[in-house]
């Protein structure tokens, strides 16, 4: 609307009120900047490690595993990620109470470990036990701590240094897929996990002593926060959150695959394409962070969800074509990076800043829901109504995912304000 201005509504929860000061650092300062580094090199490893395991799908899928099914190979990713949101659930609660940054070098540990174990396992089965658990739970808590420290430090920009922080994921993604796929054909995938497994441990090691909170409760809380779901705007937001994870990881992980199967292009050409996606949602992250303080975190959060809905609808279900390929990957890739980064700057915004770790810790339980929601059935159609050849079902079904999403945050938003030109 023309001339229109742009209205404020902020919703601080009580729990604000009962924050104390974890640090006599300032925010907005030099130090807070280097705590947002920290954040995205951890993020850069933690969730960007599971960005690129579409390659690994793609290898174990097609030469070292070509028996098994398709569903059951990504059972690794997702008990990977599905393991994250888990421990996110109660590392949220550790690091309101005990020190950030001793935990994040433990997660580093386990990343390593289960990396480097994970290179020797010979079986789906045991490589579910290493690459999928074992580093899923050591990978939770950087991640977790990656998720919900930048909203603490920044009071005037604090969506553009969230976005930054979570730009992090799109940057490991981008970069580790398309090493991953270099290590395997230059060393092969058991190095390929070696190497990665020790750049993780040492560059999350190395970064530790910046990963602190600024802000913790005043008084003993809850492993979760359950009061929220008396709130009807948290739960609007924990469904729109469910099916947005839900649509995540369903183009990285079937991308690469589908670039061979259906378009029959190589395997480093279908690895380029979750490259490239990857990178896109890094500038969709920042973007996002960019605009949250000028349009508001909710406002974005609905944009993106609607092009990332546009972009599977319109392009993908339709063509099957190279060209459409590369557009759904520019579109979706920046959509859904938007998305990821907005949810935790329109939670501190709506449901209050000082409990954010324990509020992410309920949403971690909305990423669970949603991983269970997204890949697996994904991959079980591709199997059984595919038949591991035809990607139709399983891409309508992907497609489906980010309008439930719409749906549920147009919904919680029009609860807030049903003025279009009010910045929530």
């Amino acid at each position: 609307m023309p001339g229109a201005k742009w209205n404020t509504v902020q919703f601080v929860a009580v729990a604000d009120l009962r924050a104390e000061n974890a640090t006599d650092k300032d925010p907005d300062s030099p130090y807070a900047w280097m705590v947002i580094f920290a954040c995205l090199i951890s993020l850069m490893l933690s969730i960007g490690i599971n960005d690129a395991y579409g390659v690994y799908q793609q290898h174990y899928q097609l030469t070292e595993f070509p028996n098994a099914t398709t569903a059951i190979i990504s059972w690794i990713g997702t008990t990977q990620f599905l393991v994250m949101c888990v421990g996110g659930t109660f590392s949220g609660f550790l690091c309101e109470h005990f020190d950030t940054r001793v935990m994040s070098a433990v997660g580093a540990i386990i990343m390593g470990v289960a990396l480097i174990a994970g290179s020797f396992c010979k079986t789906v089965q045991m490589l579910m036990l290493t690459q999928g658990l074992l580093y899923g739970i050591g990978a939770s808590f950087p991640f977790v701590a990656g998720t919900s420290i930048p909203t603490q430090w920044f009071t005037k920009r604090r969506g553009l240094a969230t976005g930054i922080a979570l730009s992090g994921s799109g940057l490991g993604g981008m970069w580790m897929t398309s090493a991953t796929q270099s290590l395997i054909d230059s060393v092969g995938r058991p190095w390929a996990m070696r190497v990665t497994g020790i750049v993780a441990c040492v560059a999350v090691l190395a970064i530790s002593p910046w990963m602190r909170v600024r802000l913790v409760p005043s008084r003993n809380e809850k492993i979760i926060d359950w009061t929220l779901l008396r709130d009807l705007r948290f739960n609007l937001f924990l469904g729109a959150v469910v099916f947005a994870v839900a649509a995540y990881f369903g183009p990285f992980y079937q991308v690469p695959s589908y670039s061979v199967v259906v378009l029959h292009k190589s395997a480093n050409w279908g690895s380029n394409m979750d490259t490239l996606m990857n990178g896109l949602s890094v500038l969709g992250r920042l973007a996002v962070g960019f605009l949250a303080d000028f349009t508001g975190p909710l406002n974005l959060f609905i944009l993106n969800t609607f092009l990332a809905a546009a972009s599977l609808l319109v392009l993908w279900v339709p063509f099957d074509s190279v060209g459409t390929l590369i557009a759904v990957d520019l579109l979706f890739g920046f959509a859904i990076g938007g998305i990821v980064s907005v949810i935790p700057v329109v939670a501190a915004q709506v449901f209050g800043l000082a409990r954010l770790p324990s509020i992410i810790g309920l949403l971690f339980i909305g990423y669970f829901a949603g991983g269970l929601l997204g890949v697996p059935p994904m991959s079980a159609l591709l199997d059984d109504v595919g038949h591991r050849t035809n990607y139709s079902s399983s891409i309508w079904y992907m497609a489906i995912l980010p309008v439930c999403s719409l749906l549920f945050s147009v919904a919680m938003r029009f609860l807030l304000t049903r003025n279009l030109c009010t910045r929530v």
